[in-house]
């Protein structure tokens, strides 16, 4: 399981996890995992796999083109009325990283910049993206 990033207590961030990511995932606790992948991003269907292994599932697609603010309120919704520990994943794990950290700043009442940073600590440069820097520029102003 050395994909998977502790970023906070009981939250961690990953790519795509393989089915024995998810064994290694539930014999270390997590209950819930977040998916920000879109459907049809992977060949099967990220929900079986994630029941199959015993875990809870929840998908918040987010396609990069169109970013919206209220995937925030749909992250801050799953995080406080389903069980954590939580996994949150997409293809590289930018996406649950750039949702992650637009939730802490609205809880925060963060600026951008802090924003930027805390994904950074996450180990993501969300200004490497054209897509993201602009929509965590304009979420947060």
């Amino acid at each position: 399981m050395s994909q998977f990033k502790p970023v906070e207590d009981n939250i961690f961030i990953a790519p795509q996890p393989t089915a024995q990511d998810l064994d290694d995932a539930k014999q270390q606790g997590i209950k819930t995992v977040i998916d920000f992948r879109m459907p049809g991003e992977t060949p099967a269907s990220n929900e079986t796999l994630t029941k199959n292994h015993g875990l809870d599932y929840v998908n918040i697609p987010v396609d990069k083109a169109d970013l919206s603010a209220n995937q925030i309120g749909d992250l801050d919704a799953v995080m406080k009325n389903r069980e954590g520990p939580f996994l949150l994943h997409c293809a590289t794990g930018a996406r649950a990283a750039l949702f992650l950290a637009l939730r802490r700043a609205r809880q925060n009442s963060w600026s951008t910049e802090q924003a930027f940073a805390e994904a950074t600590r996450m180990g993501f440069d969300l200004k490497t993206s054209p897509e993201f820097s602009a929509f965590v520029t304009k979420t947060l102003n």
